[in-house]
């Protein structure tokens, strides 16, 4: 009965072998197939053994398949968080962008007031520092300030011709980190 099962098993293995690839196998493939039947049909426990390795090995390799996707998926999903902070960044980059005091005069109809026309009065050496005018709110009361410059000279420069001007109480305050130091006299720091 033994006999009959494993010659059905090798019969139907060979079988399948030859129906699966009988059209691709050359006749050194087929002589080597055959030997090998041959050796299964000795110790039929060899193809057991060899059917049992196939089985583990297919285990393994499906188990870090799934283990695989999984990652693809998580990595994905971590993409897709990415790539949703990305869209957020370059909006609020567009935002900010757009928001920047700039000189250059923006598309479209917009007004600008005139503070005067002069002949002899030159302000447009300033041009780069004068980008923002900025009204801080202090007690009730407003404070204005134009521009912001790194050298207490050019500050100094532009407040005289401010005051050419006739707006005679204008004069440079220093801020450090954005906190305007109020005990701050500029004359008295240049040595005047």
């Amino acid at each position: 009965m033994k006999k009959i099962a494993l010659a059905l098993l090798t019969l139907f293995f060979v079988l399948s072998f030859t129906t699966a690839e009988a059209q691709s196998l050359s006749k050194k493939e087929k002589r080597e197939l055959k030997k090998e039947i041959k050796t299964y049909k000795k110790d039929p426990e060899k193809w057991v053994r060899m059917q049992n390795s196939h089985k583990k090995k297919t285990k393994a390799l499906s188990d870090e398949v799934r283990d695989l996707k999984a990652k693809l998926a998580a990595a994905n999903a971590e993409k897709q968080v990415l790539a949703d902070k990305l869209v957020a960044l370059e909006a609020q980059y567009a935002s900010l962008k757009k928001s920047m005091p700039s000189t250059k005069l923006p598309a479209g109809t917009v007004y600008q007031v005139q503070m005067g026309y002069y002949e002899y009065l030159d302000l447009v050496s300033f041009n780069d520092k004068l980008k923002t005018i900025k009204a801080e709110e202090i007690d009730g009361a407003k404070r204005y300030v134009i521009g912001h410059f790194e050298d207490v000279m050019d500050a100094l420069q532009f407040s005289n011709d401010i005051k050419a001007l006739g707006i005679n109480d204008a004069f440079v305050s220093q801020y450090t980190n954005g906190i305007r130091n109020m005990d701050y006299d500029a004359l008295e720091a240049i040595g005047e």
